[in-house]
């Protein structure tokens, strides 16, 4: 995997050690900035940061269509144990989207797991983020060509997104669409169990998920305010990094 590891500013001293897991395809490229920010921002305050590019994603090398996310698991685990050799500070680790679900699943076979996990917009169901994958692949093309789907189908200029199938420039393998479609519900207990204090940032809608769950004293709920459509490319144009997002990272240090 090629990543990108980043210690302290000189003359800060090490609070703790984040491990940033991306989410994945045009999610991943639109919030690369979010990523670069953060890392920088921890660095100011004290943060140690690594953030990579998955098996067969980004700069990482592999066949893009032979992923699945099983063996990102473990790179997240190979990641986690490369950040934490050294010293005794506390890791914690942070993902968007896609992301933030491969680091839940991780945190269940990490040896040692992380003290706290920040998920950002995770996904809840799997059926329904394929759905958006090719609701975005529709819009992108639509506003590419300024021709609606109907007519561009009729022209035979486009073929109805599938999976397996390339979504948004990405080619989604066989083992990753069944992997999608097979994901249920985001369930955060057994993290809870292992002890692991859990963050999760959700819009308003997706509180609800949460109420059967009590109130643990190891999770904590953060509404996201603004809304922003990752899969677009409209994305691009939006601030580099929501503010809540390097202050909510920042909050694990205190």
């Amino acid at each position: 995997m090629v990543g990108v590891h980043m210690t302290p500013e000189t003359g800060a001293a090490l609070r703790a050690k984040f491990l940033l897991c991306r989410p994945l395809g045009q999610e991943a490229v639109r919030t690369a900035a979010i990523y670069r920010v953060v890392a920088d921002r921890l660095a100011r305050e004290g943060g140690e940061t690594l953030r990579f590019d998955y098996h067969g994603t980004g700069d990482s090398p592999g066949d893009e269509g032979h992923q699945s996310l099983a063996p990102w698991v473990d790179d997240v685990l190979a990641a986690h144990e490369l950040l934490a050799q050294g010293d005794h500070a506390p890791v914690h680790w942070f993902g968007m989207g896609l992301g933030a679900n491969i680091a839940l699943r991780a945190a269940l076979r990490a040896k040692t797991p992380p003290a706290q996990l920040v998920l950002w917009e995770p996904v809840f169901n799997g059926k329904a983020y394929a759905q958006a994958l090719k609701d975005g692949h529709r819009a992108e093309l639509v506003r590419m060509f300024r021709v609606s789907w109907e007519r561009l189908l009729a022209a035979g200029k486009v073929a109805e997104p599938q999976l397996p199938g390339n979504l948004l420039g990405f080619e989604f393998g066989p083992q990753l669409s069944d992997d999608l479609l097979q994901m249920t519900d985001l369930n955060l207990l057994p993290a809870l169990r292992r002890g692991i204090r859990v963050i999760c940032a959700v819009h308003a809608e997706h509180r609800t998920v949460f109420e059967t769950l009590g109130a643990p004293s190891q999770l904590k709920l953060h509404t996201v305010e603004s809304r922003t459509d990752w899969m677009s490319s409209q994305a691009m144009g939006t601030a580099i990094a929501p503010p809540d997002i390097p202050r909510t990272l920042i909050s694990t240090l205190e």
